[in-house]
């Protein structure tokens, strides 16, 4: 094949690709800081140059998180290419992260080489990541089933944590205090002792009073004659103190500031049995907690605050408050330790990786009978313990005349508990009331899964300019144990005892992708990904008694996705370099919560595979280098997607067709200036309107569109030592990722390294 066909076959495979969009025009101006002489090992499971790898890839270094002071990886993400991270943390620290509309359920998280995402419900615990142990972190956007198996949908996120290669010791120290009372405070010491033996402890602590995020609102009820069995309210209050919202409802006050700590030990340990073969261990301890504290009100009585009650609005209209779900909400715990062994011969090719993933503790416990505001009264706790094994083993020969093969293997064990127990003080997790239920247990549910898998690609140099990558997995998957229990709360007895039934299914998982490097400046790429995600195991296995709530469905299908994208990246000269990317995803049997009614109009509540889902977008980033002392990146991202449903006999489902809740447009933008112990960072990012069910923008509740500048400044005071400025959201916008934004913040720390 010439050059010059090899080189048309790609510019008309780019050029085509408007056809993955069905028709639609499509102009977009993304750009986003990268390297193409970066090495990358994510993507092909081979060291390639960034330039050579026929994918979208993003990387992340220890730089970049000094630099920026970040506290959680999704920040350290949050302006890549086509990310999107939430401004309203859910739990913790950290805010839901986004990549091409997917979140952390459908991207495979890896911190060297173990699986972060919990088997519980495929999502990934960010707090439980320290931050300042980590060396980089590679981003391979698009399928990498073919390589990793299932989750890895969306993306591959691959941290790499730091090890010790010069001889001696070498520590570093942060202190950062903010805005909230927000503290940073991380200390890590790693030694290289000789040759042969290196280590390193770990000590990472994140915490912040916190800011009022969350809002209570309720709308009218009728009120009814009491002989109804309605209780007619009779409370009267001051009504010019209750604000209004455009949808309707009421502000009726709020949980107030939720607080939260993250909390990580960690150590590791390294032998090198020569300067190619080695064996490391590597082992991370976190506890994170979350809760709400000083709650409020806008509703009045004769200029009383009251928190409780049905309120009566005049015109035979009402307002039901409770006091337990409205305003105290919950408190959240959750504790979890990682083991990873990894070993590693770089002259065979060869590297063996085991990691086990515990999360001990994952749940929140919330009020029942609550008595005040004070957080007094009886409650029941929920938590969700799971376990994850994963062991992989890899073989690559380079080199072998055109080809480059890499073999491997993989087995992946999980398995999920939920306990629910009933507390004397619903605050304390260690209160459990041993005179109800089953000494406190209230219920139970469990569930294991174990998946076998072999893959192997092939690297083929066609010629010169074109290389061919061919890969295939191959799964064998199942879930299994899956039981529901469930006790009287006065006896003790057993009132709900069910096992579910088994299900099994194989997977293959192909990719075929080409790259085309016209000369050392410019390369082009195109590919084709089959993916999987299989169900998370509290879908299949988590039951309950109450008809009301969701029913295990052991014959849950994984949903299955299929990605094309093409690409190209270029040098434009040496300080300036842009890429583009255009993708489409298509989901079948997207999993969705349903209502099944029986012949006799019984009605059961639970997951099951029905719709069609299809995502596609367009990413173009540029980084550019003006002198030695500045540089700036720019990226955008055009995305949509729609989720298509048809009617099901039986069920609730009816025929729509709705577009996700994912930003339509990304735009994130920055400039970096140097000059001998000054650098100063000031990065934007503008975020649009999420579809969401509140199309009134503004109000609490909604995804309202925003723009925001966030600024860091750096100065080196003394050798290895650096103080900190920064500033977030610079402007203080004022705007609503569902729950409320904390506004400005401020913060100012330390750096320490010796």
């Amino acid at each position: 094949m010439s050059k010059l066909t090899n080189k048309g076959l790609l510019m008309t495979a780019l050029i085509c690709g408007n056809v993955l969009w069905g028709g639609t025009a499509v102009h977009a101006d993304e750009i986003g800081e990268y390297d193409l002489d970066t090495m990358v090992v994510t993507a092909t499971r081979t060291m390639k140059q960034l330039q050579e790898v026929p994918a979208s890839v993003s990387v992340v270094t220890a730089k970049d998180i000094a630099e920026r002071n970040i506290k959680a990886v999704p920040e350290a993400l949050q302006t890549l290419p086509g990310v999107y991270m939430s401004q309203s943390p859910s739990y913790g620290s950290a805010g839901d992260l986004e990549i091409r509309g997917f979140d952390s359920k459908n991207i495979l998280v890896l911190v060297d080489g173990a699986v972060m995402n919990s088997s519980h419900n495929n999502e990934v615990q960010w707090e439980m990541l320290p931050v300042e142990n980590i060396e980089r972190i590679e981003v391979v956007k698009g399928s990498g089933s073919s390589l990793y198996g299932g989750r890895a949908v969306g993306a591959v996120i691959n941290i790499i944590t730091k090890t010790q290669t010069k001889k001696g010791a070498h520590a570093n120290i942060v202190v950062n205090y903010g805005s909230n009372n927000t503290w940073k405070k991380a200390a890590y010491v790693d030694v290289k002792a000789n040759d042969k033996v290196s280590f390193g402890v770990g000590y990472e602590n994140r915490k912040s009073d916190g800011y009022k995020n969350y809002l209570n609102t309720t709308g009218l009820k009728n009120i009814v004659d009491s002989s109804t069995g309605k209780v007619t309210p009779t409370i009267p209050f001051d009504l010019d103190k209750l604000p209004p919202m455009a949808n309707g409802k009421y502000i009726l006050g709020g949980r107030g500031n939720k607080s939260w700590e993250n909390e990580n030990y960690t150590a590791n340990v390294k032998y090198n049995f020569d300067k190619a073969k080695s064996l490391k261990y590597t082992f991370t301890k976190s506890e994170s907690t979350y809760k709400y504290g000083t709650p409020w009100t806008n509703l009045y009585r004769n200029g009383v605050p009251v928190f409780s009650g049905n309120f009566d609005m005049g015109g035979g209209k009402y307002l039901p408050v409770s006091l337990s779900s409205s305003y105290l909400g919950y408190d959240g715990l959750k504790k979890s330790d990682t083991h990873t062994l990894s070993y590693n011969d770089d002259d065979n090719k060869l590297s063996v990786n085991f990691g086990f993933l515990n999360i001990k503790h994952n749940g929140y416990s919330t009020p029942s009978s609550a008595k005040d505001i004070n957080w007094t009264g009886t409650g029941s706790d929920s938590y969700y313990p799971s376990k994850t094994y994963n062991f992989d083993v890899q073989k690559a020969w380079e080199n072998l005349g055109k080809h480059t093969i890499v073999v491997g293997a993989n087995y992946r064990q999980e398995s999920f508990e939920q306990f629910g127990y009933s507390l004397t003080h619903w605050r304390d997790h260690g209160s459990i009331d041993t005179s109800k239920y089953n000494n406190g247990l209230q219920s139970t549910n469990q569930g294991r899964d174990k998946n076998y898998a072999l893959f192997v690609q092939d690297e083929y140099k066609f010629s010169d300019p074109v290389t061919m990558y061919v890969g295939v997995r191959y799964d064998k998957y199942k879930k299994m144990d899956g039981k529901t229990t469930a006790y009287n709360s006065k006896t003790g007895a057993l009132t709900y005892n069910k096992e579910h039934d088994e299900a099994s299914y194989r997977e293959i998982s192909p990719k075929i992708a080409f790259n085309f490097k016209e000369d050392e400046n410019t390369s082009y790429f195109v590919s084709y990904g089959h993916a999987f995600n299989p169900p998370p195991l509290y879908q299949v296995y988590r039951g309950s008694v109450s008809t009301s709530s969701y029913q295990a469905n052991p014959d849950l299908e994984p949903e299955t996705s299929d990605t094309f994208e093409v690409g190209m990246k270029k040098n434009l000269d040496t300080n300036t370099d842009f890429g583009i990317s255009l993708f489409r995803v298509d989901t079948d049997d997207k999993i969705v919560g349903a209502t099944f009614k029986d012949a006799a109009g019984n009605e059961t509540k639970k997951y099951a595979n029905f719709d069609k889902e299809t995502r596609k977008g367009v990413e173009f980033e540029l980084n550019h280098k003006f002198d030695d002392n500045w540089k700036m990146y720019f990226n955008y991202a055009w995305q949509r997607g729609t989720l298509k449903q048809s009617t099901v006999a039986g069920t609730n489902l009816k025929a729509s067709s709705t577009p996700l809740d994912v930003p339509k447009h990304l735009l994130h933008a920055g400039v970096n200036y140097t000059q001998d112990k000054w650098n100063a960072l000031l990065e934007c990012q503008y975020v649009s309107e999420r579809n969401t069910s509140d199309k009134i923008t503004g109000e609490y509740g909604s995804e309202d569109a925003f723009f925001i500048v966030n600024t860091s400044i750096n100065y080196d005071i003394a050798k290895n030592t650096t103080l900190q400025f920064a500033i977030n959201n610079l402007f203080d916008k004022e705007f609503y990722c569902s729950d409320m934004t904390p506004g400005r913040t401020y913060s100012v720390g330390l750096r320490y390294s010796f």
